[in-house]
């Protein structure tokens, strides 16, 4: 099977969850078998090509990365077309020469759109499509992140700022719910991160064919680790804070942890990559966290607390660093809708609660308490070891790409 894959940019190193998701199906798609182009910018980070606006490089998976030029365009251009914001950066810098050179020398089985903010590219493979036989037509792949009309609805509602930004931010969540649609639409298959945004995607597009693809995670996991009084008295949270959505959790929850957190003896650590004006400001409102930023491993972090926190108050998705957490013997806690697709029972495996306030005590309580920290560590450890193999979401994407609709 001859595949080509769009996606943002070159995901590696993979230091964000959409990173992680993107990186780990390229990778298990191509153990299957199937011979991957994929086109995306460069990495402005670690470019692995040579800077240019249609670069080539071969991974060891033998996937075949077709780059465009690192740095995107401006946002501001976006405001006067019909496409995102995100959509509208994508599609320059040498990206849509490369899907159009793509479709006119060769042919292909699937074409997968990875992440909403590829659609743009909906339109010239439609119209490249159109002008083939029926037979050699490819079948089209939508590979969602999040349910994109609702979060960023929820973005436009939630941000901050005047009248103007929210009204911008109303229009392009209109522009990428509308993106969205005609993914799932024209689309022969869409595939989504959990079951919750499977159901929600068959209710509105209930004759489109579906497959839920939670993320996996590489390795086998950090066996026998033990905490004691030797552990450090801390709670941490990691990931990427570049997102406004992302932001916009953070400080609600700082905001209601911060306090009882300090006046508990518990030490609250942040960690992840994030614009360092934005870890300042943090840091002013906030003096009693520790908000460390970018770092080159989250392990020492990751050994270095008794408890691992997920805190989104809305947004939708697989939160990946649930599975850094168990994988690296870390009990989670965290709000009951943040921690969706895990095979997980509260408060066994792991601590839920319906709202912050309740999550910051129970956290508190649970703080000195070995004995449960460590069963919850092994019990969470030994269930996600077989429910999150790469390998396995790779075969079920590949049966799924050469079955008929």
């Amino acid at each position: 099977m001859k595949c080509l894959w769009l996606t943002r940019k070159y995901p590696r190193p993979t230091n964000s969850g959409e990173l992680i998701y993107s990186d780990g199906l390229v990778k298990a798609l191509a153990t299957t078998g199937a011979e991957i182009t994929v086109i995306a910018h460069d990495n402005d980070e670690v470019p692995v090509g040579d800077g240019t606006r249609a670069s080539r490089f071969t991974d060891p998976e033998g996937v075949l990365w077709r780059l465009a030029h690192p740095r995107l365009g401006s946002r501001v251009g976006s405001l006067l077309t019909r496409y995102p914001s995100d959509s509208w950066r994508l599609r320059g810098g040498g990206m849509l020469a490369l899907v159009r050179e793509a479709l006119e020398t060769e042919s292909w089985d699937a074409i997968v759109f990875d992440h909403a903010a590829l659609g743009w590219a909906l339109g010239p493979i439609q119209r490249r499509i159109a002008r083939m036989p029926a037979g050699s037509r490819p079948k089209l792949v939508y590979i969602s992140h999040n349910h994109e009309a609702k979060i960023r609805r929820e973005i436009a509602r939630q941000s901050g700022g005047g009248p103007l930004l929210r009204m911008i931010y109303g229009w392009d969540a209109e522009k990428y719910a509308l993106q969205e649609e005609m993914l799932c639409r024209h689309c022969d298959l869409v595939t989504a991160i959990t079951e919750t945004e499977v159901k929600a995607y068959r209710a509105s597009y209930p004759n489109q064919r579906y497959l839920c693809l939670t993320p996996g995670f590489n390795g086998r996991g950090e066996q026998g680790r033990v905490m004691d009084t030797t552990t450090p008295r801390r709670v941490v949270m990691t990931g990427s804070f570049e997102w406004i959505a992302k932001r916009i959790n953070l400080e609600r929850f700082l905001e209601k942890a911060a306090a009882p957190f300090a006046e508990a003896g518990v030490e609250l650590q942040i960690v992840g990559k994030t614009d360092e004006t934005f870890r300042e400001q943090m840091l002013g409102r906030f003096p009693g966290v520790d908000f460390v930023g970018r770092v080159p491993s989250m392990e020492p972090y990751l050994r270095g607390a008794r408890i691992g926190l997920i805190v989104e108050e809305f947004g939708g998705g697989f939160k990946l660093k649930a599975l850094d957490y168990v994988f690296h013997s870390l009990p989670l806690a965290g709000l009951d809708q943040a921690v969706d697709g895990l095979p997980l029972r509260s408060p066994e495996q792991v601590f839920l609660a319906k709202d912050t306030p309740s999550l910051v005590q129970g956290v508190i309580d649970l703080i000195d308490d070995f004995t449960t920290l460590n069963r919850m560590q092994q019990d969470s450890l030994e269930i996600c070891q077989q429910a999150f193999r790469w390998e396995d979401r790779g075969v079920a994407l590949a049966k799924a790409l050469q079955a008929g609709r």
